[in-house]
């Protein structure tokens, strides 16, 4: 009888280990998959994202990840349509007045400074500027350098071996604020990939 009666609670035992460890991976599916969440749901705020389709749109005109336009406007003015700087850079993609009517020279088209913070114009000529430096620089990085310190600093940096390994790509970016600048896009590419536009299909 005493033997019966070991076999019995151990399978009772064992029986309750069984039931611990289901519970146990529910458990940690569950609040994993919360924590997943909560994570993700931080990341958007911390990283946020309006006009999306006018992006997209842009990408797809001028040829850039929509990502790269996003991070450019993350890094610039944190989605704040009305923002301006202290040297006078406008609205989402801070592009200074001068600089908006060379762009709208080259375009043959008529804006005034202020239509800059229109978030639609100003994405489009902020994304049409990020083109033309692409295609002026040859590397969308050396491009973001210039849409931060300027098309003749970084011409300078490229002449200079000790900024460039191929005169083409920057190595190192003397300018603290263009160095930070650069490295925040490249994040914020990264970023915004993962949370906005992995797969999309533009």
């Amino acid at each position: 009888m005493s033997i019966k009666r070991k076999k019995k609670k151990s399978g009772c035992v064992g029986f309750a280990v069984v039931v611990l460890i289901v519970v146990l991976c529910v458990a940690v599916f569950i609040y994993s998959d919360m924590f997943s969440k909560i994570r993700i749901g931080i990341e958007h705020q911390l990283y946020p994202l309006k006009y999306e389709q006018e992006i997209i749109k842009a990408g797809e005109e001028y040829g850039l990840e929509p990502e790269l336009i996003a991070a450019v406007i993350y890094a610039e003015s944190r989605f704040q349509e009305d923002a301006t700087s202290s040297v006078g850079a406008r609205g989402l993609m801070q592009l200074m007045p001068e600089t908006f009517q060379w762009l709208c020279d080259k375009r043959g088209e008529e804006h005034s400074s202020d239509e800059l913070y229109d978030p639609y114009i100003n994405i489009d000529y902020g994304a049409f500027c990020l083109s033309w430096l692409y295609e002026h620089f040859g590397d969308i990085y050396t491009a973001c350098a210039a849409y931060n310190a300027g098309i003749g600093t970084v011409e300078e940096w490229l002449e200079d071996e000790t900024y460039t390994n191929d005169g083409v790509t920057l190595s190192y970016i003397p300018y603290g604020e263009t160095s930070n600048y650069v490295a925040k896009i490249q994040n914020a590419v990264s970023k915004y990939n993962e949370l906005y536009f992995d797969n999309n299909q533009y």
